[in-house]
């Protein structure tokens, strides 16, 4: 734990670094690339269960995240980024792209997982659906491998990892697998259909397999997933499905996320939202309304929130 503490100390204090002589490295400036995110916020939520009631009012802790490309040369690249707030890192890595659309990054990164699960934070819409919490063990990044071919209409990429999660040492003699072929079927249409699946083993098999559709049109955006999940501790199947009416700087938005367990009562959340950029693109306010239900264990929550995020 030291070790690692030390270490990101280390790439916090050369993100800082970065950002303080930002003014010092215009000569360098197309090979360094500075990016940094902050969310505050709070919520308002009512917990119900077997007719008990309970109420929450609270500012969240805020979260900020930064990070650091360089691009060493048309063909290599390194990031390093970390969550500031926790004192964890994201992304280590470093990033061979060559030409006819080929890459290989070696290294702590983020795994091909869906579109949700590959949606970095300050993209988000919504908070993660629920899908993504069966997608794999211990997260979404991961310490290995990870080979992509892209092409105009396709792409293709597979991992080799520890399946031990972010951050963490390996303690699984067998590697995880995963791996995603994404299309888009018609070149006159923006729409991406993809396929995924997971195999691992940590302390117990570990499946995933899912479906991903996405569809753009103008300010419309649908985006659906359904996914198989299989491990010693559940099986159930999982699908949400997410609008969006982008018309600048306004969106409405909205999710449906369905959690079917096996021989269990179905879990689900709707959740509508607001996210609006008043002021510039670096700066949006995200309003948010949500519904939780859970039949298995009889309880639900209902609840507002309010976040402000703020990027470089």
């Amino acid at each position: 734990m030291s070790r690692f503490r030390n270490s990101m100390l280390r790439i916090l204090v050369l993100i800082v670094i970065a950002g303080v002589a930002w003014a010092d490295l215009i000569w360098i400036e197309d090979k360094l690339a500075l990016d940094a995110v902050v969310w505050a916020g709070g919520h308002w939520w009512r917990a119900e269960q077997v007719g008990l009631a309970q109420n929450e009012f609270s500012f969240e802790r805020a979260e900020a995240l930064a990070g650091l490309t360089g691009h060493l040369s048309p063909v290599v690249s390194l990031r390093m980024s970390g969550d500031v707030s926790y004192l964890k890192a994201r992304d280590l890595y470093v990033d061979l792209r060559w030409r006819r659309g080929f890459g290989l990054r070696a290294g702590q990164c983020l795994l091909p997982l869906g579109m949700d699960a590959m949606t970095e934070p300050d993209s988000q819409k919504l908070g993660n659906s629920f899908l993504v919490g069966y997608a794999k063990p211990a997260g979404t990044r991961d310490i290995g491998v990870l080979g992509s071919w892209t092409l105009s209409r396709l792409s293709v990429s597979a991992a080799v990892v520890n399946g031990s999660g972010a951050n963490a040492s390996d303690n699984n003699t067998r590697k995880d697998l995963c791996g995603r072929i994404s299309a888009r079927p018609l070149a006159t249409l923006d729409a991406d259909l993809a396929l995924r699946a997971y195999y691992g083993w940590p302390d117990s098999l570990w499946q995933s397999a899912a479906l991903e559709a996405r569809l753009r049109r103008g300010p419309l955006t649908l985006q659906a997933e359904l996914q198989n999940h299989r491990s010693q501790y559940a099986r159930n199947n999982a699908a949400y499905l997410l609008a969006a009416w982008d018309v600048g700087m306004l969106e409405p938005v909205g999710r449906f996320d369905l959690v079917l367990p096996q021989r269990m009562r179905a879990d689900w959340m709707a959740v509508v939202g607001l996210n609006a950029s008043p002021l510039s693109d670096h700066l949006k306010v995200m309003l948010g309304c949500s519904y939780h239900r859970n039949y298995q264990a009889n309880w639900s929550v209902f609840g507002f929130s309010l976040r402000l995020q703020a990027e470089l």
